[in-house]
């Protein structure tokens, strides 16, 4: 009888396959013994060289491949859920590699006598060009960019958080939360996310932990194309889009609000005045005016999704 894995390792990609293969010999190259752990690569719909890269690790004993025709990340993640053998289950990104320690620091957290609910670790960031003067440190959460310090802890729920790029949950707690929420998450070349927030928010609102481990390392690889501001305009417009969508999903949820919220309505409209000002370059640095066009499509976002959606809920 086959031995099952302690912990699943999935890959959700679609026509990544240039930058999948580093993600896949990562994962071949930890330190856990084969026996332990498996690797799924959950094949979203791709139509570039994906399925025949994989095919070249038919021979590895704890490798497998699934085809998922029905697109979206939260599909493609759902889908690597259902066919984990382990009752722990971690997600990689296909453009990011692990640490060799990766599951074997994962697994030690898990087995504390806590026993927290969601695991994660550092998320650094591989340059493939130098970031740009208004490309700072406040957009690199945007690209999967963690980092709670060198201490392993529990966070506060309120105000920290982990990526998905560098997740591990119980397999129990995903499946009683219903999973990823497919109307959320990225499909195809849309930037839609947000499905793992409000998987934070659902965790918290049932008083669930979330376990931080600095070992627990990916390095997410940051291709040249977002770095530009054109990347950030269309990222942050999905942005306001997926805020929109994700407050509909969450009604009935205990949850935190935005920074944004929390200023108040006269904070937000001076904020709104300043910045559209700003977009228009007039008296500013140019890393102001790409800064304010970023917030500008952010609120671009949020309107086209109230002309869409409405007040509806059920709509979505």
């Amino acid at each position: 009888m086959e031995p099952q894995p302690e912990i699943s390792a999935v890959v959700c990609t679609h026509n990544r396959a240039d930058c999948l293969e580093g993600c896949i010999k990562s994962l071949l190259e930890q330190s856990l013994n084969d026996d332990k752990y498996e690797i799924i690569v959950v094949d979203n719909g791709s139509t570039d060289r994906t399925r025949e890269l994989c095919e070249r690790y038919e021979h590895v004993v704890n490798f497998s491949y699934i085809f998922e025709p029905a697109l979206g990340l939260s599909q493609a993640r759902n889908r690597g859920l259902k066919e984990a053998r382990s009752e722990l289950i971690g997600y990689i990104d296909d453009d990011a590699e692990a640490d060799s320690c990766w599951l074997e620091r994962a697994l030690e957290c898990f087995q504390m006598d806590s026993q927290p609910d969601w695991v994660g670790g550092s998320v650094t960031l591989v340059w493939q060009e130098s970031p740009p003067s208004w490309l700072t440190e406040y957009y690199y959460g945007a690209l999967g960019w963690v980092d709670w310090g060198e201490h392993a802890r529990f966070l506060d729920p309120q105000s920290e958080w982990l990526v998905g790029c560098n997740s591990l949950f119980r397999k129990i707690t995903l499946e009683a939360l219903g999973g990823f929420d497919t109307r959320l998450g990225r499909k195809k070349n849309l930037l839609l996310s947000g499905e793992e927030v409000q998987l934070h928010h659902k965790i918290k609102s049932q008083n669930g932990s979330f376990y931080y481990h600095p070992d627990v390392r990916v390095r997410h690889h940051v291709a040249a194309i977002r770095t530009k501001p054109e990347y950030f305009y269309r990222r942050y417009y999905w942005g306001g889009i997926t805020d929109y969508i994700m407050a509909k999903t969450l009604q009935g949820v205990p949850s935190q609000i935005t920074a944004e919220q929390a200023d108040g309505a006269d904070s937000r409209i001076g904020r709104l005045m300043s910045r559209s000002f700003k977009s228009m370059g007039i008296g500013v640095t140019f890393e102001e005016k790409i800064q304010s066009r970023i917030y500008m499509s952010y609120v671009a976002g949020q309107i086209a999704a109230l002309l869409k959606y409405g007040w509806r809920v059920r709509s979505l």
